[in-house]
């Protein structure tokens, strides 16, 4: 079945990779490329940050290349609905375009803007990708749970299955008892200046013996923003996940079961695809992404889950795939250019996911719905009709 919101490109796939639509931002452009292109040929040890610098601007223009997508009228008059109200873009009376409001004009590039161009009972949005994403989980959103939220830049973003300024604090404690204990190591590790790869796993450190690096792995992180970085993803999955799993206690139990053997399935797949490797895993990601492989399962509304053939399971799969290999890409570029082994464990993300997107479901609470003894036979979201 057709994805009823798929977004597509309105210039072109090949377009799209330059990516380049005006001449201002052609300019802009190459006075970068020739700016990073000097500090390279003139300082070898700047040439790592220089190419990250590049690939982190093409991402951004990636990330804003003007896109399509076919809405139904009732869908279009409730997006400007929004835009009106919440008067974050304002509407040009010569050409009937969105943009947003406030922003300097060396900032104004002339494709960045939001069109609804009516053709009979069809319409077509015209936007930048990641706005247009932010309206499609919208829409998604607002017929599921029949209201969203917005952000102070004027983003749309989607609300969460619970509203986490209201939640009871027990949600809470299985996330904050983690995360803690994560903390409480990295500041070990700093203070006792203990070598933190030596928690690391790898087939070489079992080879060893050191079978407690299977366990150790999930708590130790590579620096202090490897360690934000999980935790804050932690901190806003974990509450999500543990207010659907049922009452206290048991609730905690089953986060910490999924937890534990996410990391476990993370730790497999890595070990799996690199069975004579030396170079040590840390960190909780692949436990995280098991978190988020359950959360990708379960129905906004609470009653229960979705098709892992679902439209919207697949576009987060997909996402995610994307993510990690711009990640990967990106620390190879940067271990390559000091030297180093370093990288991102991608095989542990991809194992916790896959945990927790097909056997998490069997943690459920009974009360989910029979989906849970069964999670072949599942029901999909609709969209706003």
């Amino acid at each position: 079945m057709a994805d009823p919101l798929a977004i597509g490109s309105r210039y072109g796939v090949l377009r799209d990779w330059l990516p380049i639509y005006s001449l201002r931002q052609l300019a802009l452009n190459l006075v970068a490329i020739t700016f990073i292109w000097w500090i390279v040929w003139d300082s070898a040890g700047l040439s790592a940050v220089a190419l990250c610098g590049l690939m982190f601007a093409w991402l951004v223009q990636y990330q804003t290349r003007p896109s399509v997508m076919q809405l139904l009228p009732v869908q279009a008059d409730w997006l400007i609905e929004i835009l009106e109200e919440q008067a974050f873009y304002a509407k040009a009376e010569n050409d009937g375009r969105w943009r947003e409001s406030g922003k300097p004009w060396w900032q104004r590039l002339p494709h960045q803007f939001i069109a609804f161009e009516r053709r009979g009972d069809q319409i077509t949005v015209v936007a930048p990708r990641d706005i247009m994403e932010m309206m499609r989980a919208s829409l998604e959103c607002a017929d599921e749970q029949g209201e969203v939220y917005f952000t102070g830049n004027g983003l749309f973003e989607m609300m969460p299955p619970e509203n986490l300024t209201t939640q009871p604090w027990h949600v809470k404690m299985p996330a904050v008892a983690i995360g803690s204990l994560c903390v409480a190591v990295n500041i070990w590790h700093v203070a006792t200046d203990d070598t933190v790869t030596n928690w690391g796993l790898s087939s070489h450190a079992l080879s060893q013996g050191r079978f407690e690096t299977i366990a150790l792995h999930m708590f130790a992180h590579g620096g202090a923003m490897h360690l934000i970085m999980n935790m804050s993803a932690l901190a806003v999955l974990g509450s999500a996940l543990t207010a659907r799993l049922g009452p206290v206690p048991l609730s905690w139990l089953r986060f910490l079961i999924l937890y534990f053997l996410g990391g476990l399935s993370g730790a497999a797949a890595f070990l799996t695809l690199h069975p004579t490797g030396s170079v040590p895993m840390i960190g909780a990601s692949g436990a995280i992404f098991a978190l988020l492989g359950l959360l990708t399962r379960l129905a906004p509304d609470g009653h229960g889950l979705l098709s892992v053939r679902s439209t919207k399971v697949r576009r987060i799969g997909w996402s995610l795939v994307k993510q990690n290999a711009f990640l990967f890409g990106l620390l190879a570029l940067l271990a390559s250019s000091t030297g180093g082994n370093g990288g991102l464990a991608w095989e542990a993300h991809l194992g916790g996911f896959l945990f927790g997107l097909f056997v998490g479901p069997y943690l459920l609470p009974r009360d989910q719905g029979t989906a849970t003894a069964n999670p072949s036979d599942i029901r999909t979201a609709g969209v706003p009709v």
